[in-house]
């Protein structure tokens, strides 16, 4: 994990992805993301390995960085879940060259519940294992990985806009989601 003052001049170098932590400030850093997801951003951050890096800031630094990010051209939707902190942002650009309306990221919304742990795991661990992957990509891997728990509510949670490359994900949201359609699945007779 790389620790640092500014998101500006962040180079990709020889790694697949950025994620960019972003909250507004220290009280937010040690309170809004529950110790199980910080657990899980820490593991990620090790196993990734040389393919990603995750990129925080120092604690007085959390919300100049995010600054940094919302100086870029993201749309006004975009911009409002932005806001909505914490978050986690993947991008395949060096940071200052890095433009929403051009190239492809994710924004992971890490609301802090302990269920979101385990949903955000399962994304992570599927991003570990397919970065080392040249011929995989994450941004589609990450589509994909929501769709597979057939979620009804996935409009909801997932944000693609045509002719923008960008996905936005509500893990809270997709939690609740999947728990309401396992419920359901149970209670049809389809469940375990």
């Amino acid at each position: 994990m790389l620790i640092t003052h500014s998101y500006i001049g962040t180079t990709r170098g020889n790694v697949r992805c950025l994620f960019f932590l972003l909250h507004e400030d220290y009280i937010e850093a040690q309170s809004g993301l529950s110790s199980k997801v910080r657990q899980e951003i820490e593991r990620f951050a090790r196993n990734m390995k040389g393919f990603g890096a995750v990129v925080a800031p120092f604690a007085g630094d959390a919300e100049k960085t995010r600054q940094h990010v919302l100086d870029k051209p993201w749309t006004t939707g975009v911009r409002d879940r932005i806001h909505r902190t914490p978050a986690m942002l993947m991008i395949d650009q060096d940071f200052d060259q890095f433009d929403p309306r051009i190239h492809r990221y994710v924004i992971l919304h890490l609301d802090g519940e302990e269920g979101d742990a385990e949903l955000f795991r399962s994304l992570l661990q599927k991003l570990v294992e397919a970065l080392p992957n040249l011929n995989s990509d994450p941004f589609k891997l990450i589509s994909d990985a929501i769709r597979e728990h057939e979620v009804a509510e996935a409009t909801q949670m997932i944000e693609l806009k045509p002719g923008v490359f960008g996905v936005s994900i509500d893990l809270k949201l997709a939690w609740k989601s999947l728990k309401k359609f396992l419920r359901e699945r149970k209670s049809s007779g389809y469940g375990a």
